[in-house]
């Protein structure tokens, strides 16, 4: 078991919940801090009965916005939704991924890294310095423990795809190259 405590976006935690993977977050983590719109998130996802476990586990733990920080977090969702990687222009559709943002710039000195997995919200949180990791970062390190193949994590990774999570064919293969090398050492 691992001591690592994360922030994290809505997108990783569908993932996993997607291919059935939950153990990993367990595996790797002691503590993700959420703020509450991903635990809304979660829930319209169709997560909403194993995240409300996870937070009675204490393996989720729910960070609720003060006033400023959810001005800080709407800031933050305009530059989001003006990236140019961004695919939805809609700032309100950003507001879950900005406010992990503003939630880990708070929590940080306590969170070892971000889990985002949509290219325009990395990107800010980039140019902010934060240290980040997805989905695909978790399931590296399996591979690495070898608690994975390279097979299994391409097959989880196209699990996820089928189910709606925008993983390109180009990420799904560099990431089953990735596990190969990592396995070769």
């Amino acid at each position: 078991m691992s001591e690592i405590v994360v922030a994290s976006n809505t997108g990783p935690l569908v993932s996993a919940f997607q291919c059935g993977r939950i153990d990993l977050l367990r595996r790797y983590f002691v503590a993700i801090h959420i703020p509450e719109t991903v635990l809304l998130e979660l829930r319209r996802h169709g997560a909403g009965n194993a995240a409300n476990q996870l937070v009675r586990e204490g393996l989720f733990v729910v960070e609720r916005l003060g006033p400023d920080e959810i001005v800080q977090a709407e800031h933050l969702a305009k530059q989001i939704a003006a990236s140019k990687f961004a695919k939805v222009k809609d700032y309100a559709t950003h507001i879950a991924e900005a406010e992990a943002i503003v939630m880990m710039q708070r929590v940080g000195s306590q969170v070892a890294r971000l889990l985002l997995e949509e290219k325009a919200a990395r990107e800010v949180a980039t140019s902010l310095r934060l240290p980040l990791s997805g989905f695909v970062g978790i399931l590296l390190s399996a591979c690495q423990d070898g608690i994975l193949t390279a097979e299994e994590t391409r097959s989880l990774l196209q699990d996820c795809r089928r189910q709606g999570t925008h993983y390109s064919e180009a990420l799904i293969a560099d990431t089953y190259r990735r596990c190969i090398e990592m396995r070769r050492r």
